[in-house]
């Protein structure tokens, strides 16, 4: 092992608080190596990924050690500085379709054949939320994936791998394939037309002709918490705990809203209870959910939290449900900045996304924020949006001056005002899946309009490329076909802008990218059922065009998208 590496890893490993039982390799039936396909910082700040480290470390007959991309060294685990190859089982925690490639690379850097099929004996297995949505870009590569939440399903997997050690690994995989949750790509063929659309679809027995999403019915069953404590994180400092998990806002263009149904909220003696653990560790606490401020008791909380002497941060807010004791809670806790998502620049493009709030809304949460010494304010964007115009983003321009001038009329003249944007990616289970991403052209023209008419009047533009954006959404809504591109861009260095350079059958990365389905069309990613019906997608996405808002569901209300009563 090269002695950088080792050094570096070493330097990391002193820094941490582990709060899980360290076991010794070789000392369990089942060893696994947890990898996440980026930074040691990104993904010590994955709570999802803590999640399944504890999961299989809590296992009398199972350890987990954790490992992560450093680029130009073969990967080794943290704990024990040995190469993933070493272990029975190879499970990547999947965020971001970016990181596609980085899984590739560590398998090769590790000298583990790159294609499923010519790997004999070491299993690899992909979850999270990337692959949940769809898994077909990365199916060539990964012997087994987790569809959905991986707390309860990682126990069924770990069962029947070990009791089936030591069996050639097309039996494991069978067994493996009848597991709710788990999808076997080799038992799936698929084919395509000239156009690229799924031609034919088989599935060989014993799998299910879909594979069905797994999700916890009791999050407070679990300790879904910062596993291990460290400085070297994204959230510097912070005790990450989540409060809630799914959202029923119908928001049609966000991914997780739609497959981390049904809304489910933690109890708040639980929350309070671990933030207490966490307060003597000398940490700040951070609440992780999909809209904090949603939460049901959030006032409650953040009163007792400051009560407590306990200071905390959140992960998301919302700007019609923010109110005063949360604000309270979090000035008292140093924070410095507000951060809401208006999402869509107008009014018209709100209600076209679902998004249910409004200008008023955004200006009052700041006021009220700058009420508490809160004067900072960031706004998240989307651009490209179905049905975008150009007077939208003039009313977003108009809008934004009008936030800026409203901050110094008031007094809050050394307030930054910062907007981020992010060109849309459509995703897959969601109402705006069968559209493909705006032309790149429109897009750059987009941003400079906000940069001509922003920075003049002191507010700061951060933006995505589209060019990356691109990748993403090609990536993101692909099939099994892309992901010769993706090799192909591995092997030529796996640089981003690479992705251009390659086709595959004549399509190539716009294509992916731009491409739109009819609504009848067989997608890449129907043989997943998130529990949703496809028809419910449909009618979201013809109220989407028409302007038509759907109501918020929450867990006492189930009249919208009745996952909830299946």
């Amino acid at each position: 092992m090269n002695w950088k590496m080792r050094l570096k890893i070493e330097e990391l490993k002193k820094k941490e608080t582990s709060l899980i039982p360290q076991k010794s390799f070789g000392s369990m039936p089942v060893n696994v190596a947890l990898v996440f396909p980026n930074t040691y910082e990104l993904g010590m700040s994955n709570l999802g990924f803590q999640a399944i480290y504890r999961e299989i470390n809590s296992r009398p007959d199972s350890l987990c050690h954790r490992a992560f991309l450093f680029k130009g060294f073969p990967v080794h685990t943290i704990e024990v500085l040995h190469p993933i190859a070493s272990y029975d089982i190879i499970g990547f925690s999947v965020s971001f379709e970016l990181d596609y490639v980085n899984v590739l690379r560590i398998l090769e850097e590790s000298d583990i054949p790159i294609f499923a099929e010519e790997r004999k004996d070491i299993l690899v297995m992909a979850g999270g939320p990337a692959v949940t949505f769809n898994p077909e870009p990365l199916a060539p590569f990964v012997d087994f994936f987790v569809i959905g939440e991986g707390e309860e399903v990682i126990h069924e997997i770990i069962d029947t791998f070990r009791k089936s050690k030591g069996e050639r690994k097309d039996a494991i995989l069978e067994k493996l394939a009848q597991i709710d949750g788990v999808y076997v790509p080799r038992f799936y063929e698929i084919t395509y037309n000239e156009k690229g659309e799924v031609e034919k679809f088989n599935v060989k027995s014993p799998a299910p002709e879909k594979v069905k999403r797994r999700w916890v019915k009791d999050i407070n069953a679990f300790n879904t918490e910062t596993a291990v404590i460290t400085p070297n994180t994204e959230f510097k400092d912070m005790f990450l705990i989540e409060v809630s998990r799914g959202c029923g806002r119908n928001c049609r263009f966000c991914m997780a809203g739609y497959c981390y149904r049904v809304p489910r909220v933690r109890k708040m003696e639980n929350i309070l209870a671990r933030a207490e653990f966490a307060a003597k560790h000398g940490e700040k606490v951070g609440l992780v959910g999909a809209a904090v401020s949603d939460y049901p008791k959030i006032d409650e909380l953040s009163e007792e939290l400051a009560k407590r002497g306990i200071k905390f941060s959140v992960s998301s807010l919302r700007a019609d449900s923010l109110r005063e004791p949360l604000l309270r809670g979090l000035s008292l806790s140093g924070h410095k900045t507000l951060t809401i998502a208006p999402e869509a620049g107008s009014q018209r493009l709100r209600n076209v996304i679902n998004k249910g709030i409004t200008e008023e809304h955004v200006l009052d949460a700041i006021k009220m924020a700058e009420s508490y010494g809160i004067k900072n304010v960031k706004l998240y964007y989307i651009i490209g949006l179905p049905t975008e115009t150009d007077d939208d983003i003039k009313e977003m321009i108009d809008f934004l001056k009008r936030v800026k001038e409203g901050m110094v009329a008031r007094g809050n003249k050394s307030g930054l005002l910062t907007v981020s944007v992010n060109p849309f990616v459509p995703k897959p289970f969601t109402p705006f899946q069968w559209l493909g991403m705006e032309s790149l052209g429109s897009l750059e023209d987009k941003i400079k309009k906000l940069q001509s008419n922003l920075k003049p009047k002191g507010i700061r533009l951060l933006y995505e490329s589209p060019r990356v954006s691109q990748v993403q959404a090609a990536l993101a809504r692909g099939d099994r076909n892309i992901a010769m591109i993706l090799y192909k861009v591995h092997k030529a260095g796996g640089d981003l802008s690479r992705f251009k350079r390659f086709e595959v059958e004549g399509k190539n990365i716009e294509y992916y990218a731009h491409r739109e389905f009819a609504l009848d069309a067989r997608l890449p990613w129907d043989h997943i059922d998130i529990g949703l019906d496809k028809e419910y997608f449909i009618e979201e996405y013809k109220r989407a065009l028409t302007g038509k808002t759907t109501r918020r569901c929450t867990q006492d209300i189930c009249r919208v998208c009745k996952i909830c009563r299946k």
